[in-house]
């Protein structure tokens, strides 16, 4: 009796299957050469390329099996917020004098994870400090919060902020974007603490906010709002319409001229970075919103 003949490699035997990570979509490929039908499949050694699909077979003698390549699972990114232009970071998780039971560490942790505070070299973050006018600058700077338009004229320099002055940049920077400005006399005052109000004042002119409220009827939150000066008015109650106030200890004490903070310039920043769509919002009970204020009708 003859011998069985020994069956012949079809020609169009699927030759392997690709899984690719990105949304697990399975790729065929079909070989038009010859393939013995009880080769087997094994993983290549060689990293494959969806645009060099057919490298990814190969025979290494007559009779090896054909490989391919074992399917990669992605593993999960880590937690990002949805605005790029401010990434999560290796955060800075303690300071040695802010627990984090402290009124603003929430904010002021999600801040530091994007690196955009930071303690000083002992450890310490001083959140009770006063912050300086070129403190202020550079914060405003690191930030870029200003809306897009044309960049506001800038004096050459101030007498006292000099080409080679610590915050030269930032200061010139913040000016240009519309945050701060010098003084009628033409300086700047780089070391003069920054109050409340002015704070408040230069974060509403930065961002152009505008409100459609009479004044009479949009403070009648504050119980100490007869301390507010009157030439910043107009930018407080488009501050407090646009949530960028952030009172501590009372809700309703806005403390106009009392110099800010490190940790109250943090808040505010946060929420004007919360107000420009960048962060956010994060829950605390001092930030001054309509919601949770007793009032919102004049006398």
């Amino acid at each position: 009796m003859p011998s069985p003949r020994r069956p012949r490699s079809h020609p169009w035997v699927t030759a392997g299957l690709l899984a690719v990570a990105t949304g697990l979509t399975l790729i065929a490929w079909t070989s038009k050469r010859p393939v013995d039908a009880g080769a087997t499949l094994i993983p290549a050694t060689s990293s494959p390329s969806v645009r060099s699909l057919p490298r990814l077979f190969h025979r290494a003698s007559q009779r090896s099996p054909l490989t391919v390549p074992p399917p990669v699972i992605p593993q999960p990114l880590p937690p990002q917020q949805a605005w790029p232009e401010l990434p999560l970071v290796q955060p800075q998780t303690s300071f040695n004098d802010l627990d984090t039971d402290h009124w603003a560490w929430p904010l002021l942790a999600d801040l530091a994870q994007r690196d955009l505070v930071a303690g000083f070299p002992d450890g310490s973050f001083r959140p009770g400090a006063a912050m300086t006018r070129a403190e202020f600058a550079v914060q405003l700077a690191q930030l870029n919060l200003s809306p897009d338009r044309p960049p506001l004229p800038v004096p050459t320099s101030y007498p006292d902020v000099q080409p080679g002055h610590w915050a030269y940049s930032s200061v010139q920077k913040s000016v240009t974007m519309g945050f701060l400005s010098g003084y009628p006399e033409g300086a700047f005052l780089p070391d003069q603490t920054v109050s409340r109000i002015q704070v408040i004042v230069a974060l509403a002119n930065g961002l152009a906010l505008k409100s459609s409220r009479a004044a009479a009827e949009a403070l009648v939150p504050y119980t100490d709002r007869d301390e507010v000066p009157i030439w910043a008015i107009r930018q407080l109650v488009a501050a407090t319409e646009a949530g960028l106030v952030v009172n501590y200890p009372e809700i309703t004490m806005l403390a106009p001229n009392r110099a800010a903070s490190r940790a109250e310039v943090a808040t505010m920043l946060h929420r004007s970075l919360v107000y420009t769509g960048r962060l956010q919002a994060i829950a605390s009970p001092y930030i001054v919103e309509k919601a949770e204020l007793p009032s919102w009708q004049s006398d």
